[in-house]
């Protein structure tokens, strides 16, 4: 870099032309050279104005013998005129002088000399600017000129990086002069304004909408290719698909609002408005403002389920709040989809909002939608429909129709934990008929982006912010536009491997059940299907996903179960064995309980008297139990120990000891050092003594037991796993230094219960292992840390990406089931085994809808692609028809550049042409999209290659 700043070896004459420098002009008898050209070589000043006829905003140095150094100079300061037209040469009959321009550029602000061509039905001096590339600031006499090349850059910065008009002036002014930049004049306003008619224009040329001409609603937005888009691209006859298919041709959508995108409060210029009202994302708002003016507003509806601020109870402030909008399950803003707020989330605002965006779906036979708070908004929504738009629709251009097709209301699973249970698996996308893979939470990711403008639009004129982010949401949209065919491919392979896992998982499952309990929930399934999508049946709907509350498996209930065994048996005497180990294990769990308090014991009288009465209850338990313990299990030991020799064993025998463990393959770890308790059962006596045949019943009895406190610790792990996540995601919403610590608190409560629970369920399986359960048990498996992911049995202990995991080994065979007499253990694992079935009947129905809807949405893509290609070159025919050369190639470019972006992904090139891109989608896309339309009537069949 320094090199390039060295002084010239001669400033005699010049080096390109031979010229000497005596002979130029005073103030020019120096050498030039160019800092934006390749080459650096300088020249005369004669040399540089011959070479920078055609690039008069490169930034021109001149040598200064004086100052030692090369100086900036503008080719103005050079002498240097620009004519436009004529090929570059003065006009004939422009006798005037030359009106004295600035022009920003790329790399500053300059002035500069221009003169404009004043021949007889040439075009105006606007035009004429344009024509040379640059764009005016005002249309008549324009005095202020900007570059196309610097609206462009500016245009893709705002878009990509989120840069303002204010901070990219005051970097041109930096660059003009780095040293006293405020001196450079400030060009702004100019900038600002002629940035908002440039992305305008812009619009009007990627949707062909000639600048004369009145978008329709929705004309300038940005449509998604792979949602039903009527008259584009669905498949002929497509209304008279089976009604449990016709979520193929649904518009899946979600709606949620933003309070980050608001408006303060101030002086605002009243008579400006959109350059693109009602014809991009936002709707009409002359149409809204005579829809909050005239038709009824609803009272208040009471919410039966929690309070949400989206309900109007949260804090706003400005005078828009934030917006309400609704984006399709592919990331695409729909077009009149967004309502400016002036409080919270009324539904009359959002009322508004989906009849707008609906207006170009009514057609259709069924829309899913996802909404937060969709558990309310659902109830009342048509009446609030009629009532309100029943009145204003004649009034009303964007608006012809308030009569919506059928409507599947969800909500996003996000946002699903923040409900109560009743309104979770009804409005469950996990659930839903039709629903496939949607989140429901698109919206969130497009706030991610687009918030980051927020500090910029909220300072605008009501009309310049919906321009902008108008302008966003189309680059968002086009973006996805872009990468729809890479995107549909991987969402296809990914539903058609979790589709065929999820299935044989559920042939597993189902070929291990009941046949006869297997048709009645079948039948069953079909019925409740039919009724959640009714939001008038949701009232008395049960829920089959999950078991009763009150069907918990416990070792109470074994030990009842035990009992009838025995009595069922003809053995009435040995249900005392069964009372007596179930005795002595409900005393050892009540004496770590008196343990801990005596070890907490501070000496107060209050708590000294409340200690005792307990001490006193305890031992009288424990003389009980032991006059019992004596009778059987101590005789029972006895004898086993009668005819054991004790002189081989080591002086921990009869009890258990490490090298006895070892000795029996079980691994012997630091909770071995536990207080046996008062009393000792098979599992503490040596492996001798416990497989004498006089211990045989009382091991089986503790096996069974144990069995069920082990299945106590799984639950209680599991239900500690769940609301630990919950905690987490709580600590998230929230960054004041007492909720930090509130939530610290309760997390690490959290994570010592759930390491208690894991070293409940070790203790216990490690005993089990010691009466003689195999290591290798498919019920009782050892449990990793990495295994605490049990089975979701409750539905609000869904966690994110469930629907992309099969359960833990926790459940797996339910072919034990049948072999249960009948009874409380029988009702529960049949509870939880037809709940467990019902959710994964419904996972595998929602991946092969996923499945389904994606391969109808590469072939609705291919057809939008062929659609928007015919159009454009049917407009460039016209075109060139007409005379409108320039018009037509721009209508050629653009077929290209619409349709060439998906495979500019695909080969990294944006040199391919339609052609190329038309024959990538079919090599890309399966064979079989041709073939899903036999969906009609029969219902869908293809084979997925």
């Amino acid at each position: 870099m320094d090199r390039r700043e060295s002084p010239p070896a001669d400033v005699s004459i010049c080096p390109k032309c031979s010229a000497l420098l005596d002979i130029k002009r005073q103030d020019a008898r120096m050498l030039f050279r160019c800092k934006d050209c390749q080459q650096v070589q300088a020249a005369c000043i004669d040399c540089v104005l011959t070479a920078h006829e055609e690039r008069p905003f490169n930034r021109i140095l001149m040598w200064s013998a004086d100052l030692g150094f090369w100086q900036p100079r503008t080719v103005a300061e050079l002498g240097y005129t620009w004519h436009l037209g004529h090929s570059g040469d003065r006009c004939p009959l422009n006798f005037s002088r030359a009106r004295e321009m600035v022009v920003i550029h790329e790399h500053g602000i300059m002035d500069l000399p221009v003169k404009f061509c004043q021949c007889p039905g040439e075009a105006s001096e606007a035009e004429q600017l344009i024509q040379h590339g640059c764009w005016p600031a005002m249309w008549v006499a324009p005095g202020t000129a900007i570059t196309l090349n610097m609206m462009e850059t500016l245009h893709g910065l705002e878009l990509q990086g989120q840069l303002n008009v204010h901070d990219y002036v005051k970097h041109l002014r930096r660059m003009t002069d780095g040293t006293e930049s405020h001196l450079v004049k400030d060009r702004y306003r100019e900038v600002n304004n002629s940035m908002r008619e440039f992305r305008h224009v812009r619009a009007r040329c990627r949707n062909g909408i000639d600048p004369g001409d009145r978008p329709g609603p929705g004309g300038l937005a940005v449509l998604c290719p792979a949602c039903p888009q009527p008259g584009m691209n669905m498949r002929p006859g497509w209304q008279e698909c089976a009604p449990e298919y016709r979520y193929v041709d649904a518009l899946h959508y979600s709606i949620d609002g933003n309070f980050h995108l608001g408006l303060k409060a101030k002086d605002m210029d009243p008579n400006d408005v959109a350059l693109s009202e009602g014809s991009g994302y936002f709707v009409n708002t002359t149409d809204f403002k005579t829809y909050l003016t005239k038709a009824p507003e609803q009272e208040a509806e009471t919410s039966t389920c929690n309070q949400f601020e989206a309900m109007g109870t949260g804090k706003y402030k400005g005078q828009v709040s934030g917006i309400i909008a609704l984006t399709c399950r592919h990331m695409f803003m729909l077009p009149g989809s967004i309502v400016d707020l002036l409080r919270g989330e009324k539904y009359r605002y959002v009322d508004f909002a989906l009849v707008s965006t609906l207006q170009r779906y009514l057609i259709l036979l069924l829309i899913c939608g996802t909404y937060d708070i969709h558990c309310q908004y659902i109830k009342n929504l048509r009446k609030r429909l009629e009532s309100q738009f029943g009145v204003v629709l004649g009034e009303l251009d964007s608006i012809v129709s308030a009569e919506l097709p059928e409507l599947i209301a969800a909500i996003g699973k996000y946002h699903l934990c923040m409900h109560k249970g009743d309104c979770r698996y009804k409005h469950s996308l996990h659930f839903l008929p039709g629903s496939c893979m949607t989140d429901g939470e698109t919206l969130e990711r497009i706030w991610a982006v687009t918030n980051a403008i927020a500090r910029r639009t909220r300072e605008m004129s009501a009309g310049h912010r919906h321009d902008v982010l108008n302008d966003h949401y189309s680059d968002l949209n086009v973006r996805r536009l872009h990468t729809m065919v890479l995107d549909l491919m991987d969402k296809l392979t990914v539903a058609e491997e979790m589709h065929e896992m999820a299935r044989e998982y559920l042939n597993s499952v189902e070929e291990s059940l009941c046949k006869k309990d297997l048709v009645a929930w079948q039948l069953e399934e079909r019925e409740w299907m039919q009724k959640v999508v009714d939001i008038k049946t949701h009232k008395d709907l049960e829920n089959p996903f999950e078991p009763p509350r009150d069907a918990a498996l416990t070792s109470r209930a074994i030990a009842e179960q035990l009992h009838g065994e025995r009595l069922f048996s003809g053995e009435p005497e040995e249900t005392g064995d069964v009372a007596l180990v179930q005795g002595v294990l409900e005393l050892r769990d009540r004496q770590d309980i008196l343990r801990k308090e005596v070890l907490a014991f501070n000496r107060e009288e209050k708590v000294r008297t409340k200690l005792s009465a307990k001490l006193d209850t305890f031992q009288e338990q424990v003389a009980a139990c032991r006059e019992v313990y004596d009778e059987r299990l101590r005789l029972a030991v006895d004898a086993a120990l009668a005819n054991v020799p004790v002189n081989e064993y080591g002086p921990a025998f009869p009890a258990r000891d490490g090298e006895d463990d070892f000795a029996n393959g079980i691994p012997v770890t630091m909770m071995d050092i536990v207080d046996a308790g008062t009393f000792c059962l098979p599992s503490d006596y040596h492996s001798a003594v416990r497989r004498h045949p006089a211990l045989a019943d009382f091991v089986q009895i503790e096996w069974a037991l144990r069995c069920g406190q082990a299945n106590e610790a799984l639950d209680t792990l599991r239900l500690h796993l769940t609301t630990h996540l919950a905690f987490e995601v709580r600590k998230t919403q929230g960054s004041s230094r007492e909720h930090r610590e509130w939530s610290d608190r309760r997390l690490e409560g959290k994570r010592v219960a759930i390491n208690d629970a894991k070293a409940r369920y070790r203790s216990l399986r490690k005993t089990l292992l010691v009466l003689g359960m195999p290591s290798k048990d498919p019920t009782y498996k050892e449990l990793h840390d990495s295994d605490c992911k049990a089975f979701t049995l409750l539905v609000d202990e869904t966690n994110k990406g469930d629907s992309y995991r099969l359960p833990t080994w926790i459940w797996g065979d339910f072919s034990f089931a049948k072999k249960l007499q009948p009874g409380e253990i029988k009702t529960f694992v049949l509870s939880a085994t037809r709940a467990h079935w019902f959710r994964h009947r419904a996972l595998c129905a929602r991946w092969e809808e996923e499945v389904n809807c994606r391969l109808e949405e590469m072939w609705r893509t291919q057809t939008f692609f062929a659609y928007q290609e015919e159009w454009w070159l049917t407009r460039a025919t016209a075109l060139e028809k007409g005379d409108c050369r320039g018009s037509a190639v721009t209508a050629r470019r653009y077929v290209r550049v619409l349709l060439l972006s998906t495979l500019v992904l695909i080969h990294s090139s944006r040199a391919y042409r339609w052609t190329r891109l038309r024959s990538c989608a079919e090599d890309t896309f399966p064979t079989t999209i041709n073939q899903v339309g036999l969906y009609l009537k029969e219902g869908m069949k293809h084979t997925n290659s």
